[in-house]
């Protein structure tokens, strides 16, 4: 199993929302800030506020990004 299938497969990708909202609400209560609650539509945590989604999407973008950097070290690593 790559690591990108890794990040799709439904229970990993449930623990790893959770890690996101985690973060976004210590970073809200670090800044005194009443934190945004999160709605889930298909296992993924949305966000009324547009620049919170941003940060979500931001944080999933660089898991991909670095998912497929590991894929592709470990597939130079096995040739």
């Amino acid at each position: 199993m790559t690591h990108l299938d890794l990040l799709r497969s439904p229970n990993f990708k449930r623990s790893f929302e959770r890690k996101i909202v985690a973060h976004i609400t210590e970073e809200y209560l670090k800044a005194g800030m009443s934190p945004p609650l999160p709605k889930y539509v298909n296992d993924m945590a949305t966000y009324a506020e547009a620049n919170v989604s941003k940060l979500a999407n931001r944080v999933r973008t660089g898991a991909m990004l670095f998912a497929q950097l590991l894929d592709e070290k470990e597939k130079i690593e096995n040739a």
